[in-house]
């Protein structure tokens, strides 16, 4: 019996991880099309686009887990259906427990995978995923320093520039300057380099020169500076990084439970975000759940060799329908404290389906017990 269970197990096992890869990966890629114009925009690398989106895949792998097993599971009965494996099965005398155990392991182990990319995983990729996109959004060199466009950071600041070399130094640099109400300042130089010192932008320029003209005298003429090296405070005209936010789903467990009175916890409050940390916890749960659903349809009627699409038709629509109900409880209850109520739907379901075996279990034990007197 051991190397039964061992041999379905490993069925199911092997079917769970190309389903599940190949549902993450099609996923990811849905995903990472809407930050490639983003990419472009700011001038990044393919290494910075693939280290930026690869942080999705654990909540991907997280978020297909359940489904995959749920396929692997109807995968691997179908088999064993159409081969007469469950018939022989049947025929042998096992209790139906022992029919349901090697499905039990794999579901046991796939939501206990699920809690560990939950709770310890998808937060920390999540929230490297939140500040890098933070640091990419806010990019003051890609933002501002674009080669061969008239760039507007500020309403009275126009920057241009020619090129960027390898070192990341800007040639041929523009930079007209009109915040000041009487007079227009031009920069020109044929090199320039931008720093931050002290929470300070500032831009080193390289053999230029400074064009300074009065607004009221325009037709006159300037003023004419040249210069080997002048840096300029671009602070005032540049938006740094902004601060990061995370967003709930995007924080650990610890977070969630025990929220720290910031500005972000004003506008999601406490109870939501115990809300939110619940509805995590209970989320793997349904990956038991819809085993044990197709268990329970999949399971009837061993004697047909073919599956019959009806059954599969069953398990497909109860196990949607499972999961939109715990989803329309979860977002009626998440401004109340009524935390175990998520837990309630997947847990009812694996509780029904244990009392159904147990009463195949007492039935068959009852029926072998009376023939035998």
């Amino acid at each position: 019996m051991r190397n039964i269970n061992r041999y379905i197990f490993l069925n199911i096992l092997v079917i769970f991880i190309v389903i599940v890869t190949i549902m993450s990966s099609l996923a990811w890629i849905t995903q990472t099309l809407r930050y490639i114009p983003l990419i472009i925009e700011k001038d990044r690398s393919i290494f910075d686009f693939l280290s930026l989106t690869s942080l999705l895949y654990p909540w991907l792998l997280s978020l297909m887990a359940p489904s995959s097993l749920l396929i692997a599971s109807v995968i691997v009965m179908d088999k064993m259906i159409r081969d007469s494996e469950l018939v022989i099965l049947n025929s042998s005398g096992i209790s139906p427990y022992q029919k349901t155990l090697p499905f039990l392991k794999i579901s046991i182990l796939v939501t206990l995978l699920i809690y560990l990319f939950s709770i310890y995983i998808t937060p920390w990729s999540m929230q490297n995923f939140r500040e890098k996109i933070t640091t990419i959004k806010s990019d003051i060199i890609s933002g501002s320093f674009q080669e061969n466009e008239f760039i507007h950071p500020d309403e009275d600041f126009t920057i241009f520039v020619a090129d960027r070399n390898d070192n990341g130094d800007f040639i041929g640099v523009i930079i007209n300057d009109e915040s000041d109400s009487k007079n227009m300042v031009t920069y020109s130089a044929k090199k320039a380099k931008l720093y931050s010192l002290y929470n300070q932008i500032l831009l080193e320029m390289t053999d230029g020169k400074i064009f300074n003209a009065n607004k009221d005298l325009l037709g006159e003429d300037m003023e004419i500076i040249s210069f080997e090296s002048y840096t300029i405070n671009l602070s005032n005209v540049i938006t740094t990084a902004q601060k990061v936010y995370f967003k709930p789903s995007e924080k650990s467990i610890g977070e969630l439970l025990n929220p720290i009175n910031t500005s972000i916890e004003e506008i999601y409050r406490n109870i939501q975000l115990r809300n939110e940390a619940h509805i995590r916890l209970s989320n793997p749960l349904y990956t038991i759940s819809f085993v044990f659903i197709a268990l329970f349809f999949l399971q009837k009627d061993l004697n047909f060799r073919l599956l019959k699409s009806r059954y599969i038709v069953y398990v497909a629509g109860s196990c949607l329908l499972l999961k939109i109900l715990g989803i329309s409880i979860s977002s009626k209850i998440k401004n109340y404290e009524l935390y175990l109520i998520h837990y309630a739907v997947p847990i009812s379901v694996i509780l029904l389906y244990s009392l159904y075996i147990f009463s195949i279990m007492h039935r068959e034990r009852k029926i072998k017990n009376a023939n035998l007197y």
